[in-house]
């Protein structure tokens, strides 16, 4: 089998939200946790599934470098990349930051796979997406025609349901970029990187 990439679209613990997209052999699938279950372990199993090479979450995978006295991060509450992406706080955020890094922990602990940090948002604004991108249901599916476009050749198997898998497929982009050198990134090596 070749390079399986991962997409994830990071949400709370139980809510149903958290959802993924993976591009194995030329195809893309969508998965998405069920309300009341738990995330993480619904993340930590579908990885030991489908042991990808590279996974892009949605999630911050570090705290602003103040609090390790990073040179020139003097912020208390968000990374340079955060600035510049004009994202949440991860302190903010603090409960999602935190699972967040363990998955990454659990994840270089287990497997061979390299994570990074994506943020939709800044992949929804390089493709010009309308402003109803995550507002209006009925741009769903537009939307998924424009990023489809993206991933020459690879159609998405399934209509998708909700803005949560339009997220991940968003994320899986971004890592594909990054996987084919092409992604964007903005932050500093040193505090956090953001790609997209």
């Amino acid at each position: 089998m070749g390079e399986i990439i991962l997409g994830v679209d990071f949400g709370s613990k139980r809510s149903g939200f958290t959802a993924a997209a993976a591009l194995v052999e030329g195809n893309i699938h969508i998965y998405q946790c069920t309300k009341g279950d738990d995330a993480d372990l619904w993340l930590q199993n579908l990885i030991s599934r489908l042991e990808p090479n590279i996974v892009g979450i949605d999630a911050p995978l570090s705290l602003p470098g103040v609090y390790t006295g990073l040179d020139n991060c003097d912020n208390y509450h968000y990374r340079h990349c955060d600035v510049q992406a004009g994202a949440m706080s991860p302190m903010f955020i603090g409960g999602l930051t935190a699972r967040a890094m363990a998955f990454s922990h659990w994840l270089s602990s287990y497997f061979e796979t390299k994570i990074i940090e994506v943020y939709p948002k800044l992949g929804a604004k390089r493709l010009e997406l309308s402003t109803s991108y995550k507002k209006d249901k009925d741009y769903l599916g537009p939307a998924q025609q424009i990023v489809e476009r993206e991933f020459e050749g690879c159609g998405l198997l399934n209509e998708l349901e909700n803005w949560h898998q339009f997220d991940a497929v968003l994320a899986l982009l971004s890592t594909v970029r990054y996987a084919g050198g092409n992604a964007q990134k903005i932050g500093l090596e040193v505090e956090g990187l953001i790609y997209f």
